[in-house]
């Protein structure tokens, strides 16, 4: 109809070669639970993505069929998204997946728009490592955890199995690592710094001539 709203993204390819990048694209964010593609492309499969996901909360023979015609690697994947998936999205309504736009991936080229496409509250979920970040560093503020944090804190665990347990180890595994960095610099400056006072020590004295001899 013209003047409709559109209904999916032709990708530039005819029917079958774009259910072919689809299925491909999902085979490989559930494999790797994280995606990195062009924006478009990541919000058709984000699209495919979630109706996989809901066919894994069905659980019924017909959800199952339908998922094994979808993915590439179906041995591989069925059981991965009927048991795993399936309960840490169990009680989550919707919203399986996230999109976040990143810097083109192809500077050099076409400058195409870039996108992350991840499962959300799994080990690659961008959002909740940037929430435990944002906390390791207002934590040492004098002003605290502010109220915009706060609200992300929720957002992030609110669905999540274990979710402010999982945040706080999380926090706690980077302040560890802030403070190995520290130590590090430390270490590394004061091996530079006894190196220059060596040098400094190590320097030839040249007289202000020749001894006359005689």
């Amino acid at each position: 109809m013209a003047g409709g709203a559109l209904k999916y993204r032709h990708l530039s390819r005819k029917s079958s070669h774009r259910q072919a990048l689809l299925r491909n694209l999902v085979t490989s964010l559930f494999t790797h639970e994280s995606i990195t593609t062009t924006w478009h492309k990541a919000k058709e499969a984000q699209r495919l993505a979630e109706k996989l996901i809901t066919l894994g909360k069905k659980n019924t023979d017909a959800s199952r069929r339908k998922a094994e015609s979808i993915f590439f690697e179906p041995v591989r994947l069925l059981p991965h998204l009927f048991t795993t998936l399936r309960q840490r999205y169990l009680e989550r309504p919707g919203g399986y997946t996230r999109v976040l736009r990143i810097e083109p991936m192809n500077k050099h080229y076409d400058q195409a728009p870039s996108a992350i496409l991840e499962l959300v509250d799994g080990p690659k979920d961008m959002r909740f490592l940037m929430t435990a970040k944002t906390l390791v560093r207002e934590r040492t503020t004098d002003e605290g955890i502010r109220e915009l944090t706060a609200k992300n804190v929720g957002k992030v665990t609110r669905y999540r199995p274990d979710g402010f347990e999982d945040l706080e180890k999380e926090v706690k595994r980077m302040e560890a690592e802030v403070g190995n960095v520290r130590l590090r610099k430390t270490a590394i400056a004061s091996v530079d710094e006894g190196k220059r006072e060596g040098h400094k020590e190590r320097q030839p004295w040249f007289g202000g001539g020749r001894k006359k001899m005689g």
